[in-house]
Parts: structure tokens; C-alpha cells; sequence
């Protein structure tokens, strides 16, 4: 375990603290109305089983997108406390928070660093990606006034047709670099497009043969860049030729599969890999009210009680993250039963059907994603009903939530 993951336990669930502050902590916490609880042994279970799936690779933990909806500042520090020192986020604020915490982490903004703040991010030593001459140029300017190096990594487009220096500018823009006095190429890295989407590796292979001429070009400018990155997820757990010197750990992180096709891979070879969700939404009952046959639930009229019900308000809404496309075909657990989500889901609030639970009280625990009882309501199991896909549910979970650390 690196120092980082030593220094900076926070004060209530590290260094065996104080247990009362820390029975305080999560009971203020937990008494709010909805909130997100992070499983940790899960969290740690799953670093285990990626990194013995990736060795001789470092392995790297993705918290952009406020660590797909979990919560960066919470996931990162459970990270670090198993060890892990290198995280890769989307935006220069996101890094800065992260150097806070972990003065001497790798962290990498992988996404797009406006030039007005590329002084912030080399003062901090948080490396950049880069891709095109332009950004070679500011990094070099920017480094120089301040007599520091910048380390940054370049990013080539391989196929998904996003951002990254195409085949053809490779060498142009690594002679660019070469010229430098203030940058240091510290990584090489593209992003594979359909991975986790089909059987046939086709097409990744064509991706990947592509960078692997894109790190002979580098090799033959005379650079040899520390990290060679191009494996996320579904690489990690299916293609081990395309790990590279350091793995991109994203959704697998959190116990999800990129997609299902990658899960029945996964089984059919008989890898080992448990992944273990980490995320559970919860909330609780605001109201309890029993109504007539007829009844119109929520807005626009669009579903009317077809017998008696007793229906439960729940303090959630689409604010927060719940999809209003699972409107009338979402279900949340009440008192270990599936209730069915009834009418529209509003901004701040659902209406559930909780006729079938025998003793249901003002403020019980609902979950939104978890287990109760016999019963599990997946990430996947609302992507598929809202058509989309389980980062989109999970990544778009209100971040002012509150994340609070189980397990």
C-alpha cells in the first residue's frame, strides 16, 4: 500500500477510530430522506479480482463522472486505503480535488483541460492528455514560464472517432514534442469502440494492431512513455495481450459488467471474476394513504388504481436521478416486496404501490437499486427498462446526495 493510502484515512473509518464518531457519522447520514450507501468490502473485492485479472499492469481507477454516479471523493478513498495510487478523471476540477487528498497519486485528466487552466493542472502535477499541436504548444509555453515539466499523455485515435491525434499527425505532433525542453511523455493511451458490445473481436484487434504502431512511432522518436494504456473493463477482463503497462479500471470497478454479452463471455470461459455491485440507493416512505378504484395516480392522469391500493410517497424523484422514463414500469423494495412504481415519476417524487406488504410504516426503507429480502433491483434491471444502458443509471444519480460508506 502506497503512503497515500495511509496518510490520508479519514478520521472515521480509518486507523480503527473511534467507533461511537463513527456510529454517530452513519446514523446522521443514514436519517436522511434518500441517500446512496457504498459497499466497501464490495468496492475492495473487486479491485482484488480486476488487479489478479491485470498483473504487471498498474492498475488505474476511473472516477470521472463523479465515479459513475458512486461518489469520487468517497470511492477514491476506499481505494487508496486497498492500495490503489493512480486515478483517472474527466475534468481539471475533479483532479485537483483528488491531489488534495493524495499528494503523490498518479492522476490523469483523460477528458478535454481548457488552456486558461493548464498552469493549475502542471503546478499540481496532474497529467494532461494531449492530441493535437496545439495543446503540445500551450503545455510547452505553460511549462516553461514556470520552469516546470508537464507530463502528459497522448491520446490516438484508433477507430471510435472521438478525440485523439489521428494515425497520419502521430509523427508530426511526437516531433513536436521531441522539440520540447518542458514535457515529458509519460503515457500513450486510445480507447477501444466496441469492446464490450460484440463476440467478434475484429474490430478491437484492428484498433489495437493500430496502437501498438502507435507505440513503435514513439519508440522511434526515441520516447518511452511509462504508461502504454489502452484497456478498459472489457479488456481487462477478456484480453490480457491489450493490458499494457497500466489498466483503466471503470464500470468493472464498481461491480458492474460493461455489458451483459461481456458477463456470459466471462462464464463461458470460465474466468474467474466476482464482481460485486457496490452501489445501493435507498430511500424512505414520506406518506402512507389508502385509496379508492378509480384513483388517478401522479401527473397527467395516466394510471388509474384498478382496486383499492395503499400507496406510498417516496421523497425521490427525477432531480435526483430517477429516471422519469420508469414511469408506471419501475419497482422499488418496500419491507422485502417488489412494489410497482405507479403513475409518473415527478421531479422530487414517486408514488409505489405497497398493497402486498403487510406492515409498512411512515419513513421505512425503500431501496431504489439493491437488495431487500429475496428480492434485487439492478442497475441493469431499470437500464433495460428505460432502454439505455446501467452507467447512464448510475452515473446520472444526483451527486448532492449523500454517499455514505457500509460494509
Amino acid at each position: 500500500m502506497d503512503a497515500d493510502a495511509s496518510a490520508h484515512s479519514d478520521p472515521v473509518r480509518g486507523g480503527g477510530g473511534n467507533r461511537a464518531l463513527r456510529a454517530l457519522f452513519l446514523w446522521q447520514l443514514t436519517m436522511h430522506r434518500t441517500w446512496v450507501e457504498l459497499d466497501e468490502q464490495a468496492l475492495i473485492s473487486n479491485i482484488k479480482t480486476l488487479r489478479a485479472l491485470s498483473e504487471g499492469a498498474r492498475f488505474c481507477a476511473v472516477v470521472k463522472a463523479n465515479a459513475y454516479g458512486h461518489g469520487m471523493k468517497e470511492v477514491a478513498q476506499i481505494a487508496s486505503r486497498a492500495g490503489v495510487s493512480a486515478f483517472a478523471v474527466d475534468e481539471l476540477d475533479d483532479a485537483l480535488e483528488l491531489r488534495a487528498l493524495f499528494p503523490s497519486a498518479l492522476i490523469v485528466v483523460i477528458g478535454y483541460v481548457m488552456f486558461h487552466r493548464f498552469a493549475e493542472a502542471i503546478r499540481e502535477n496532474i497529467e494532461l492528455t494531449v492530441y493535437d499541436r496545439e495543446g503540445v504548444l500551450h503545455a510547452e509555453t505553460i511549462a516553461a514560464s514556470t520552469a516546470s515539466a508537464a507530463r502528459i499523455h497522448v491520446k490516438v485515435e484508433t477507430g471510435t472517432s472521438r478525440q485523439g491525434v489521428l494515425m497520419d499527425d502521430l509523427d508530426d505532433l511526437l516531433l513536436e514534442i521531441g522539440r520540447s525542453k518542458h514535457l515529458v511523455l509519460s503515457g500513450l493511451s486510445t480507447h477501444f469502440a466496441n469492446i464490450e458490445d460484440t463476440a467478434n473481436p475484429e474490430y478491437a484487434s484492428l484498433q489495437f494492431s493500430r496502437f501498438t504502431e502507435a507505440v513503435a512511432a514513439a519508440t522511434r522518436h526515441g520516447f518511452s512513455p511509462e504508461f502504454i494504456h489502452c484497456a478498459c473493463s472489457a479488456a481487462i477482463l477478456l484480453f490480457p495481450d491489450t493490458h499494457g503497462t497500466l489498466v483503466r479500471a471503470g464500470i468493472s470497478l464498481y461491480g458492474l459488467w460493461p455489458t451483459p454479452m461481456i458477463e456470459e463471455l466471462i462464464r463461458k470461459q470460465n474466468i474467474s471474476c466476482d464482481l460485486r455491485p457496490v452501489l445501493r440507493w435507498k430511500t424512505r416512505i414520506a406518506q402512507i394513504k389508502s385509496l379508492p378504484t378509480g384513483t388517478p395516480i401522479s401527473y397527467g392522469l395516466t394510471e388509474r388504481l384498478k382496486q383499492r391500493s395503499r400507496i406510498a410517497v417516496l421523497p425521490v424523484g427525477y432531480w435526483d436521478g430517477y429516471d422519469r422514463r420508469l414511469s408506471s414500469v419501475g419497482e422499488v423494495l418496500v419491507g422485502g416486496h417488489r412494489c410497482k412504481v405507479m403513475g409518473r415519476v415527478c421531479m422530487n417524487m414517486i408514488m409505489a404501490d405497497i398493497s402486498a406488504v403487510p406492515k409498512v410504516e411512515k419513513e421505512q426503507v425503500a431501496t431504489l437499486i439493491g437488495v431487500d429480502g429475496r428480492h434485487e433491483v439492478t442497475a441493469a434491471e431499470l437500464a433495460r427498462k428505460c432502454q439505455t444502458i446501467p452507467y447512464e443509471i448510475i452515473a446520472r444519480i444526483n451527486p448532492l446526495l449523500p454517499r455514505v460508506i457500509v460494509g
